[in-house]
């Protein structure tokens, strides 16, 4: 299904985020039109490796399914062009720094001079607030929001994701907003900051400190509040082991051989295991070097 098809979106975005968000758009069927500087998007040199001459496959990984344009928009001839584009235009999608658009001439009050019925959506670093005009990539959300601090091993530093978590997440939310106001035909301007959508990934580690008063730490790959839930370590290599119920954990110790666990007081819940975590996985990481990944 294809609810977008029909539906023409201007792409001004670079890096991550934005172009994430139009190539979830391209796949719903929209035809997206990305317009770039004489330069290029600057993803386009995020290499090696890459397939081509200023074609990183940083860049092709999310910027599938789309037509392209080079347009300098410091000139007044490009922004005609723009303009004549937003006419036929269902939406558009950028990630500029703060004040370029206005500066560029391809803002949303100036956009929506050529079409009322525009859908237009801005992903920012951080919207508005006291850090309205700073520039924000992934990594900074990630700081800022703390996921980053609880993101590692206990006692050792702070861990990015391995890819760009924010940005995609932002990407997520813009992607969802536009479709959601082009299919309910409501022109609308849309803010996305990579803070907000890093914070509303907190999810239950924001909701355990409002509930206990205690901040959320690093837990490596452990879970706070489900035990066994993490990697572990056997004979030649790692392998992981989510037991999110205590059905699950009655099978899993009669599976490898310790029914009796299941029945000790210290592991019979979930509650009791949390308890009890640090010798319960303990006595699990000497259960499991004993035989290789392919066992367990």
């Amino acid at each position: 299904m294809k609810p977008l098809r029909g539906v023409r979106v201007l792409d001004f975005t670079a890096a991550m985020a934005g172009p994430f968000a139009t190539m979830l758009l391209a796949d719903l069927g929209a035809e997206v039109v990305k317009i770039e500087p004489p330069e290029g998007d600057h993803a386009r040199d995020w290499g090696p490796p890459s397939y081509g001459e200023k074609y990183s496959a940083y860049f092709a990984s999310v910027n599938r399914g789309k037509r392209s344009i080079v347009l300098d928009l410091k000139r007044e001839e490009a922004r005609e062009v723009v303009y004549k584009l937003a006419k036929t235009a269902g939406a558009v999608v950028e990630n500029f720094r703060p004040g370029v658009a206005q500066r560029l001439g391809v803002d949303y009050e100036t956009l929506r001079r050529q079409n009322p019925r525009l859908v237009y959506c801005s992903i920012s670093g951080f919207g508005e607030g006291p850090y309205r005009d700073l520039p924000a990539y992934d990594l900074v959300a990630l700081a800022m929001s703390g996921l980053m601090d609880l993101t590692g091993e206990p006692d050792r530093p702070p861990v990015k994701f391995a890819v760009p978590i924010t940005d995609i997440a932002a990407g997520f939310y813009c992607a969802l907003a536009v479709t959601a106001a082009v299919l309910s035909d409501s022109p609308s301007y849309i803010e996305v900051p990579l803070i907000e959508a890093a914070i509303s990934l907190l999810t239950h580690q924001a909701s355990y400190y409002f509930a206990s008063g205690e901040p959320p730490r690093r837990m490596g790959s452990a879970h706070p509040t489900i035990v066994p839930y993490q990697a572990f370590k056997a004979k030649d290599g790692y392998f992981i082991l989510a037991i999110g119920s205590d059905h699950l954990w009655r099978r899993f110790c009669d599976a490898i051989g310790r029914p009796d666990l299941a029945e000790d007081p210290r592991y019979r819940t979930n509650k009791d295991r949390v308890k009890n975590r640090e010798e319960l996985v303990k006595m699990l990481e000497e259960i499991f070097a004993t035989k290789e990944v392919s066992h367990w």
